[in-house]
C-alpha cells in the first residue's frame, strides 16, 4: 500500500475511497483524534454504533480481540469501524507479529480498522518500531501525523480564531505559538478562552494573550532565562521559586535554561562564520522554535566566547549535583542563576 499524509488521508475520507487497514502515528495527538472522529462520523450511521462500530485498547484487549471485531459484519453501513487504541506495536513478541502480519495479509473488505498510536510513539528512526511501520506501509496504510510548520500552524491559529468570531493577525498567532507552545491541542483551548476574553467581533491582541493564555514551562523557564541574560538574577530567582511551587522538574528547568545558552553558542557561531543566525536550524531540531536562535543572535553579540566556555563548565557542574548530590535541585539551580548572573556581569 502506502505511507501517506494528512491531505491524502483527507481527501480518501471526503471521496469515501478507505484503503481496510491504517496504521495512526506521529507527533500530533490533536491530528489522529480529529480524523478518528471524521471516519466514524462519516462511515457509521447515526443509531448503528452498537453494531457498526468497535473500539479496543491495548490495556484491556488482544490482538485476537481486534482481529475478530474486524470480521464482523456490519449493519446499516458500508463498513465496520475498528478503532484499536494503543496496542503495543512497538515490543510485539514473535507469535503477535505473525498474528499482525497474517491479518495485514488477509484484512477483511467489509471493515476499517484503525491502529491508533496515542500515547504510544513510533518513530520511523527507531529500529525496534521499523518493523510495524514497514509492515503497514506495504501491507496496508500508514499515516504519519507530523506538527505543523510554523507558518501552517499560524495560518491554522488565524482559521480557527475566526470561527470563534475574532480577527487575529498572524503575529498575535505566531506570539500565541511562543507562550503556548506548538501543540494543537493546547492551541486552539488557548484560542477559545482568548477569543472569549476579547469578544465577539473583536481582535485578538498580544495583551489579550499575556492576559489569558497559559505559559507553557518552555515559555516560563526561557522567561527565566531572559532574566538571567539581561543581568536581572532577581527576577530569575523569583520566577524559579514560583515554578517550583507549580511542581516543574528541576531536571526539566535545568534543561531549558542550557538550551538557552546553546542557542546562544550555535547563534554565535553561525554568525561568526558569516551565515545569518537561524542557519544551525538545517542541523538540529528548530522547527517552529526558530525564533530562539533569533533571541540567541540578540544575545550572542554581547557574550564573549570566554563567557560562554565558563558558562557552560557552570552548567557540567550542575548537572553533576543534579544528577548524584543530596543537594535539593532548587537549591542547586539557585546557585547556578547566581553564578551565570556574576559571569555574564563582567
Amino acid at each position: 500500500m502506502a505511507l501517506i499524509h494528512e491531505q491524502d488521508l483527507k481527501k480518501q475520507i471526503k471521496d469515501g475511497q478507505m484503503n481496510n487497514c491504517y496504521l495512526f502515528f506521529g507527533e500530533e495527538e490533536y491530528l489522529k483524534q480529529f480524523y478518528i472522529k471524521k471516519i466514524c462520523s462519516k462511515f457509521v450511521l447515526p443509531g448503528s454504533e452498537t453494531f457498526s462500530l468497535r473500539k479496543y485498547d491495548g490495556k484491556e484487549n488482544t490482538l485476537g480481540d481486534v482481529f475478530e471485531g474486524a470480521d464482523s459484519m456490519p449493519f446499516m453501513s458500508d463498513y465496520c469501524v475498528i478503532i484499536a487504541h494503543d496496542f503495543p506495536l512497538d515490543s510485539l513478541n514473535t507469535e503477535q507479529k505473525e498474528q499482525l502480519t497474517a491479518f495485514l495479509d488477509n484484512q477483511p473488505d467489509t471493515s476499517i480498522v484503525v491502529f491508533w498510536m496515542d500515547s504510544i510513539e513510533l518513530s520511523a528512526k527507531n529500529s525496534k518500531h521499523k518493523w510495524a511501520i514497514d509492515n503497514f506501509t506495504k501491507k496496508a496504510t500508514a499515516v504519519e501525523f507530523q506538527k505543523y510548520t510554523r507558518a501552517g500552524l499560524v495560518k491554522t491559529l488565524v482559521a480557527y480564531a475566526s470561527k470563534q468570531g475574532c480577527k487575529m493577525a498572524d503575529s498575535a498567532a505566531s506570539y500565541l505559538i511562543d507562550v503556548s507552545g506548538d501543540s494543537l491541542n493546547i492551541l486552539f483551548n488557548e484560542i477559545e478562552k482568548v477569543a472569549s476574553f476579547a469578544g465577539q467581533g473583536n481582535e485578538i491582541k498580544r495583551e489579550h494573550i499575556d492576559e489569558i493564555a497559559v505559559r507553557s514551562l518552555e515559555a516560563k523557564v526561557f522567561d527565566l532565562s531572559k532574566f538571567i541574560l539581561s543581568g536581572n538574577p532577581r527576577a530569575a530567582l523569583e520566577l524559579l521559586h514560583t515554578l517550583m511551587q507549580l511542581k516543574a522538574e528541576p531536571i526539566d528547568i535545568f534543561a531549558v535554561i542550557l538550551m538557552s545558552f546553546v542557542d546562544i553558542y550555535r547563534a554565535k557561531t553561525a554568525l561568526s562564520g558569516g551565515e545569518n543566525a537561524n542557519y544551525p536550524a538545517k542541523f538540529f531540531d528548530y522547527k517552529n522554535k526558530e525564533f530562539r536562535l533569533t533571541n540567541g543572535a540578540k544575545f550572542a553579540r554581547t557574550i564573549s566566547d570566554a563567557q560562554l566556555r565558563d558558562c557552560f563548565d557552570c552548567f557540567s557542574e550542575s548537572d553533576k549535583l543534579l544528577k548524584s548530590s543530596s543537594q535539593s535541585g532548587e537549591m542547586v539551580l539557585e546557585r547556578l542563576i547566581v553564578e551565570l548572573s556574576l559571569i555574564l556581569a563582567r
